[in-house]
């Protein structure tokens, strides 16, 4: 055996892991280290007090098998193997284990079933649910502002850091330079999320009306502020009110905030609108991050097909204006 390798079988996972996590502070944002504090809580409650040598991949298995069975979303579960891996890596490269177990864990595709079968990790409003959404949500500043990220594709983080000053007074348009990020629960601010995400972004004309009322109706400094002070508005709060306005609302089904992002790019995409120009819109520094939000289904693809058969040889094809064609029929 090596001579590094010193195998303590006392060593709990859960110490370990403590470990590496203060070790593992000097590596990224702070808000970013403060996210991982959730995805590190899984861990040690299905880990904590089993021997860190002692683990393996079989062990793993299971305990992704058993957070799917408990509800955990896909991207959770993939956030726990990835940590998973680094955790022990960490303690390889410390010479407090053999080999890494998580590397030889299976790889989590999807959810459905005992991670087998179809499942949607990204899900979008449908056409009935944005129309209906529309229509009646409060003409306040929680309706509007699910009305302005359905109509723009802003992060909620770039909402709730969104000043006045930020929007053209006639509502056409939204300057993104700042984010909101949770460190230790606390709103920060601090940059977008990429270079590419300090962006302008050109809101649609029936739009422009919900996005001219957070700039006439909002808090200072900031559209979104703590009542009676300047404080930033946390994101959780503000998931709390968009999850109970969809309930006030109903018929559409229970999505994330973040899903209206989703679902602005795909109304983009089905208007016809290059993957590069949806990419700048929505800040994404990589156009492969743009295709993950995609949403095809069955019925996209025949409309598709249909229009193909409506085109002559002889017709002359009229200019499309992507952003404001990917909304118009979500207001008739």
């Amino acid at each position: 055996m090596d001579a590094c390798i010193r195998i303590d079988k006392k060593m709990r996972f859960s110490d370990w892991a403590d470990t590496w996590y203060g070790d593992y502070k000097s590596e990224v944002q702070p808000s970013t280290y403060s996210s991982y504090q959730y995805t590190l809580k899984a861990l040690k409650k299905g880990f904590a007090d089993q021997s860190l040598a002692e683990i393996l991949p079989i062990h793993i298995n299971r305990f992704l098998d058993k957070l799917s069975a408990d509800g955990y979303s896909l991207s959770m579960i993939r956030k726990c193997r990835a940590m998973l891996i680094q955790i022990f890596d960490a303690a390889d490269s410390n010479g407090l284990i053999l080999r890494n177990p998580a590397r030889r864990a299976k790889t989590v595709r999807n959810k459905t079933n005992g991670f087998s079968g179809e499942h949607k990790e990204k899900d979008a409003f449908t056409e009935k649910e944005v129309s209906h959404l529309m229509r009646t949500l409060p003409d306040d500043l929680l309706g509007n502002s699910i009305r302005t990220l359905l109509g723009s594709g802003m992060r909620v983080q770039e909402l709730l850091a969104l000043r006045p000053e930020d929007i053209s007074e006639d509502g056409s348009v939204i300057r993104i330079e700042y984010a909101v990020k949770m460190v230790n629960g606390v709103p920060q601010l601090g940059p977008p999320k990429s270079v590419r995400s300090r962006r302008t972004i050109p809101i649609p004309e029936q739009f422009c009306p919900f996005v001219r009322y957070l700039r006439e109706h909002s808090g200072a400094p900031y559209v979104w502020t703590c009542p009676g002070g300047s404080h930033l508005y946390g994101i959780g709060a503000f998931r709390r009110r968009f999850y109970t306005a969809l309930e006030n609302a109903g018929q559409v089904r229970r999505l994330s905030p973040h899903c209206c992002r989703h679902t602005y790019v795909t109304m983009l995409q089905a208007s016809g609108v290059p993957m590069e120009t949806i990419a700048a819109l929505t800040g994404h520094a990589d156009i492969k991050t743009t295709e993950g939000y995609l949403h095809q289904s069955a019925e996209s693809l025949a409309k598709a097909v249909e229009v193909l058969n409506g085109i002559r040889a002889s017709s002359k094809v009229p200019a499309l204006d992507g952003t404001n064609g990917a909304v118009n029929r979500y207001n008739s």
